[in-house]
């Protein structure tokens, strides 16, 4: 029997793109919703949206940095005076910087690890013990198409996302033993305001070869939203939110080698179409 509809959730980057989205799905739900996040103006915002759409839970904005381990302490025991207990954790504080290998800093490096990778090690910790103790719930750590297959301009920000699977497939036994799931999602390619100052400064053969990828469309916050919530009560693991990430996943998995041909294919033919424009 899958479980029943979170009363309570906390959300890490819950103020914008699929994290805003999806507090206010569930609020509009009936759940009682906390967001965090490092910006003020964003939280009040949301607070705002979230009252307004469920007038009668019991809301929250916690100002907090993901990467910090006694911030995610407080930000946790703040959340839990405001609703109790939470039913949902969903790990969702991340942000993306392309670059080559070597063009990028060491400083992009270690930022990607402490707030993508850390920052969900981080937001886990401060709440497994309220969630053992319970012997109930959910977390869900949401990663990256990108940790399926890394490419050309990515190497520092897959590796961060790739490190939240290996993460997340042992804490899944781990916790599977005090009754609380945890759940892998995949989000795709989606207009976010973190996509629009990514590609601000994204190497131009990394760009030309996502806008001619065949399995690379950008989606709606609130499209990959909806894929989540319809996902989470089942009892895959995995989850991804259309249908070519779906096809990505299969591909990588059952036919790795030919994927990676298939990508490397499609990196030939954006650096030739921008020699073709004189910008190679």
């Amino acid at each position: 029997m899958p479980p029943s509809p979170p009363r309570t959730a906390f959300i890490t980057g819950g103020t914008a793109g699929i994290g805003r989205s999806l507090a206010l799905a569930l609020a509009h739900s009936g759940a009682s919703v906390v967001v965090c996040a490092r910006g003020q103006s964003a939280l009040d915002e949301t607070l705002a949206a979230l009252r307004q759409a469920n007038p009668g839970g019991a809301h929250g904005a916690v100002s907090a940095d993901v990467a910090d381990p006694a911030a995610m302490k407080a930000a946790a025991a703040q959340a839990l005076s405001i609703l109790g207990e939470v039913d949902l954790l969903i790990c969702n504080s991340g942000f993306a910087k392309a670059g080559t290998v070597a063009e990028l800093d060491d400083a992009d490096f270690r930022r990607l690890m402490d707030v993508n990778f850390y920052g969900h090690v981080n937001t886990v910790r401060a709440f497994q013990p309220h969630m053992v103790a319970r012997g109930k719930g959910d977390i869900v750590l949401v990663s990256s198409m990108l940790a399926v297959l890394s490419v050309y301009g990515y190497a520092a920000y897959s590796a961060s996302k790739f490190a939240i699977t290996g993460f997340a497939q042992a804490l899944r036994q781990e916790l599977m033993l005090h009754g609380v799931r945890v759940k892998l999602f995949l989000p795709p390619t989606t207009d976010t305001p973190g996509l629009a100052r990514e590609n601000q400064d994204k190497p131009a053969l990394c760009l030309e070869m996502e806008m001619g990828s065949a399995l690379n469309a950008t989606h709606s916050p609130d499209k990959v939203a909806a894929a989540f919530l319809k996902w989470l009560p089942g009892g895959r693991f995995y989850g991804y939110a259309t249908w070519d990430s779906w096809l990505q996943f299969f591909m990588a998995h059952h036919f790795p080698e030919l994927t990676l041909s298939l990508a490397d294919g499609e990196l030939h033919g954006a650096r030739k179409r921008l020699e073709k424009k004189g910008k190679g």
